[in-house]
């Protein structure tokens, strides 16, 4: 009687353990799919950013042209009131 008490309390200690190591693995494959979903995102942010910042510049280029043009047409607009007064 004793030998098979002690027999289904391995038995029990092996299953608890199985499923301590079964419950590990998995949330090693949670945290590992976490990880590399973040990674992802982050790649995908850097991508992003570089393409933001290549448009910004861009728009300042833009920008900073029509600026120009502007102060160009505005100094053709003052000599042309200044010849007609």
């Amino acid at each position: 009687m004793m030998e098979k008490t002690v027999l289904f309390w391995l038995i029990q200690s092996l299953i608890v353990l199985f499923g301590i190591a079964i419950g590990h693995s998995y949330l090693l494959l949670r945290l590992r799919r976490e990880e590399n979903r973040r990674r992802e995102l982050e790649i995908m942010l850097m991508e992003k950013r570089t393409e933001v910042l290549k448009q910004g510049k861009m728009v300042a280029k833009d920008l900073e042209e029509a600026l120009y043009k502007a102060k160009v047409q505005q100094e053709i607009d003052d000599i042309i009131r200044k010849d007609q007064a």
